[in-house]
């Protein structure tokens, strides 16, 4: 359980009305999807530690073809190429952290996932809903592939109690409705009393956070919708932050602790 905590949090979700309610959407204004901080190091040799020794709790791809992880793997190295903490030269890549990519290597979703801090999800829409088909998930915060693979939207929040069905239809018509130039996305937050960022949890499972109670540290989640039009699926992008709560301001606290009154 390395300590892997960034200086200071950056994204406040519970400081701005629009990211506090749900689905609390909003558009990516940046010129960037993917983002960079200063536990990338960090994070990135925890994913492959994880791949590489517990690939069957984080990773899965039930596609029949290559086609949707090979237009997601497009799609990040077009993202990374705009930020000049990566370098290229030819096939391969030199991440912020100095390890080199193979862009070659026989599993795309894979490579996507050792290029970026994200978490790396992929949805496809099949009959009224989309279905959770493929994805690297090393962080996950109080949940666990093995009960949400294959599984639809509805079905995966189904434990959620946020999650009504009113807000159920609302998302799924925002995810039919995402336009491939337009990604948007939203934050959540999470009081943990651990810093782990690997936190499978079954369903019936006690969680690990509670809005309930201050606790030692805060988890924030940006999340990130992007359509990828030739394989009609939505890419869904988690980057982690994990920061002691001794580390907020003064000002993420006072206004947090009026929001879990």
């Amino acid at each position: 359980m390395p300590y892997i905590c960034q200086d200071r949090l950056e994204l406040s979700p519970w400081m701005n009305p629009v990211t506090l309610r749900l689905p609390g959407v909003q558009p990516i204004k940046s010129d960037s999807f993917f983002v960079t901080d200063d536990v990338f190091h960090l994070q990135m040799a925890y994913r492959q530690e994880l791949l590489d020794t517990k690939q069957d709790k984080v990773y899965f791809n039930n596609f029949e073809t290559d086609n949707a992880c090979m237009e997601l793997l497009k799609f990040v190295i077009g993202e990374v190429k705009k930020n000049a903490q990566y370098s290229f030269s030819g096939n391969k890549v030199i991440r912020p952290d100095g390890v080199e990519v193979d862009l070659l290597k026989k599993d795309p979703l894979r490579v996507a996932s050792s290029l970026v801090q994200e978490d790396l999800l992929l949805l496809r829409k099949e009959g009224l809903e989309h279905v959770l088909r493929a994805a690297v998930l090393c962080f996950p915060a109080s949940w666990t592939l093995s009960e949400k693979k294959n599984k639809s939207l509805t079905s995966i929040h189904g434990p959620v109690k946020e999650y009504k069905p009113d807000i159920a239809l609302r998302i799924e018509k925002m995810f039919r409705n995402l336009k491939s130039e337009l990604p948007i996305w939203r934050a959540n937050f999470l009081l943990y009393d651990d810093y782990e960022l690997f936190q499978p949890r079954l369903e019936q499972d006690e969680k690990g956070n509670s809005h309930k109670k201050l606790s030692q540290f805060m988890r924030v989640e940006r999340q990130t919708l992007k359509k990828l039009p030739l394989s009609d699926t939505v890419l869904f992008s988690i980057h982690t932050f994990v920061v002691p709560y001794s580390k907020l301001t003064n000002y993420q606290k006072r206004t947090l602790e009026t929001v879990l009154v």
